[in-house]
Order: C-alpha cells, then sequence, then structure tokens
C-alpha cells in the first residue's frame, strides 16, 4: 500500500467514524460497522488508531483545536468586547453548521466515563475555557467566578450545539429553511441573549 492509499484509508476510518459517532454516539457504533463503513479490513483501526477510543481522542482534538481557533479569531483587543462577543458567536455558529458531524461527535463524548480520555477532555475544556476567559472579564464578569462561568461557558455551546441536533425536527415543528437568512437572525438573537445577559450579571455583581 503507498504512502497515499495509507493516508487515504486512515482519513477514511476517521470520516466515517466521525459521521456515525454523531449520528449513534460512541457507545453505539462498533469497530466492524467503522471498517465496513470506512471499506477497510477491521485490523487497520488498531493499526492506525490503536482502537476506537484512539479515533475518539483524534476526533476530540481535532475539534477542540478548530473551537479554540474561531474563538481566537474573533477576540480583538482593540474592539469593543461587545463586538468581539458577536464575532465569537458567529464563528462558532459558522464553524458548526459546516462541521456538524465533528462537532456532534465530539460534544456527544464530553459526558461519557472513560478513563482513556478523561484527562485530556478536561484539559481541552479547559483550555476553551482560557481563550473567553478575557472576553468574559472585558464584559464586567469575574473569570474566577466558577459558577457564573461554568453557566456561561457551557451555556454559549450548549445552546448552539443543541440546535444542530434536534435540527431535522425543528425543521418539521416550525416549519423553517434553516438558510443563510436564518442563521444570520440566528446568530444576532444569541449574540444579544449573552451580552444582555452578561452584562446583566455584570451589573448585579456591582450592587
Amino acid at each position: 500500500m503507498s504512502e497515499m492509499q495509507k493516508k487515504e484509508a486512515r482519513q477514511r476510518i476517521l470520516d466515517a467514524a466521525t459521521s456515525l459517532f454523531s449520528k449513534k454516539g460512541y457507545a453505539g457504533v462498533g469497530v466492524r460497522e467503522i471498517a465496513k463503513t470506512a471499506d477497510v479490513n477491521i485490523s487497520m483501526i488498531s493499526y492506525y488508531f490503536q482502537g476506537k477510543v484512539g479515533i475518539l481522542k483524534e476526533i476530540i482534538d481535532a475539534f477542540h483545536d478548530a473551537y479554540h481557533r474561531v474563538i481566537m479569531d474573533g477576540i480583538d483587543e482593540h474592539k469593543p468586547p461587545e463586538e468581539c462577543m458577536r464575532s465569537v458567536i458567529r464563528n462558532l455558529v459558522h464553524f458548526i453548521r459546516t462541521h456538524t458531524e465533528l462537532a456532534m461527535a465530539a460534544i456527544h463524548a464530553l459526558p461519557l466515563d472513560i478513563p482513556e480520555i478523561a484527562e485530556r477532555k478536561a484539559e481541552r475544556v479547559s483550555e476553551a475555557f482560557e481563550g473567553i476567559n478575557g472576553l468574559v472579564a472585558r464584559l464586567g464578569l469575574d473569570p474566577h467566578d466558577v459558577v457564573q462561568m461554568s453557566i456561561v461557558g457551557q451555556a454559549l455551546i450548549s445552546i448552539i450545539a443543541t440546535h444542530f441536533r434536534l435540527r431535522s425536527i425543528q425543521e418539521h415543528v416550525f416549519d423553517i429553511e434553516f438558510d443563510d437568512a436564518f442563521y444570520e437572525r440566528y446568530t444576532e438573537t444569541i449574540s444579544a441573549l449573552f451580552i444582555d445577559g452578561i452584562t446583566g450579571m455584570a451589573a448585579e455583581n456591582q450592587n
């Protein structure tokens, strides 16, 4: 097998697992199904990833690398914090919209009790919080307030992720087309919700 073929096989495994994990969850997918979907011999999963957990580790890393990048791309110390928060949210919505399967596979893995990835998950989530702490502080919150930060950080990604997780249901419930116009207003609405919520909490903290 040539180097190109090896690379293609490895990527097919990763793509297949990402798609399957996003739809069925990590526990609902076996290595045989991944191998069949990727059209590779089952032994290649162990060869490239040392098993199913190894694939999940790579998915988590790929997601958090991109997640951290889109957050930092939206932050500019020379711009008002409200504008930066809008940029961060816009970036996150665009990222999850264009990489839905990767995001769903990684986010669904966060609550799983898998010892092999527990430390990695904690490290990557900590990095995500560190990326936005400075922006939250500029909006008036204390980034060391663990109660408020646990709410703000989790709520932002949860609201966006839940929308994409339930998008097919919402299409039927609301009879709506999720086009560019929808996501423009969607982004503006979440931005207003978070900016007003954070500044409101900040005002309460000062009282």
